[in-house]
């Protein structure tokens, strides 16, 4: 479930540069409370919470009206319901997740056979196969969103770049139903002003070690010696957050 609610959403026009964006970044929008509201429209246009209704029990989704209360997957139902009084609770049927999921995969395997699922709701794509059936990687994309939605009755958001850790970031920030398309020589302007936090994999305490040292953007992790950054986190992540400023991701 991707991060994203909207509040900060990006997406690109329809004639923006695709040149090298051969990685797509498929994240399904609030996934679960999503299905929950297409099986029963009349919860459409409401704060859902997607989780058993004891208060001990934790948030598997939320639906973005949920989510601008600060209503968060993994937080406890107890906790969510004090966020958002007015939340539904819905108990989760997993069952109905996992057919619908199978149906956006399909999708996914008709226009590339280079799939990679990340999770129930969300895959890389590797679209530089396909560009010869289907055109360049915006254009796909594009038809990739309205195939899932015809077909599903569902939405989601396609980040496409020339890498997978920058496909995944542009996905999050085209949030909800969006398309961000970050072309290859465009890469470094794109991460330059992102917080240290929006990098994939550095989570709350290593982005506390880097903020704690003025290091709080990309821009200031590509101004810090590599040796800093290995100190801060240890070597293996030090080196990794130092790449994956440079738009280099060890995941291709």
């Amino acid at each position: 479930m991707g991060r994203g609610d909207g509040r900060n959403r990006l997406v690109s026009p329809d004639d923006a540069d695709d040149t090298g964006a051969d990685i797509l970044h498929v994240d399904m929008d609030a996934f679960y409370a999503a299905v929950e509201v297409l099986d029963d429209p009349t919860l459409a246009g409401k704060p859902i919470i997607i989780g058993a209704p004891e208060s001990r029990s934790v948030v598997s989704s939320a639906s973005y009206e949920a989510r601008a209360f600060g209503v968060r997957a993994a937080m406890p139902v107890g906790q969510a319901l004090r966020l958002c009084p007015q939340a539904i609770v819905v108990p989760p049927h997993f069952d109905r997740y996992v057919a619908l999921s199978r149906e956006v995969m399909r999708v996914f395997h008709e226009i590339t056979p280079l799939v990679e699922p990340l999770s129930i709701d969300e895959a890389f794509l590797d679209v530089r196969g396909a560009r010869r059936l289907w055109g360049s990687p915006g254009t796909i994309a594009r038809m990739l969103r309205a195939r899932v939605r015809d077909e599903t009755g569902l939405t989601c958001s396609v980040g496409a770049a020339a890498t997978k850790h920058v496909a995944k970031m542009a996905s999050t920030l085209s949030k909800p139903d969006g398309l961000l398309i970050v072309a290859e020589a465009d890469t470094a302007a794109f991460l330059a002003p992102r917080s240290v936090r929006a990098l994939w994999g550095v989570g709350p305490k290593a982005a506390e070690a880097l903020e704690s040292r003025g290091i709080r953007t990309v821009a200031d992790v590509l101004e810090t010696p590599q040796a800093v950054l290995e100190r801060a986190l240890g070597p293996a992540m030090g080196e990794r957050v130092w790449n994956l400023a440079r738009g280099r991701d060890d995941r291709e």
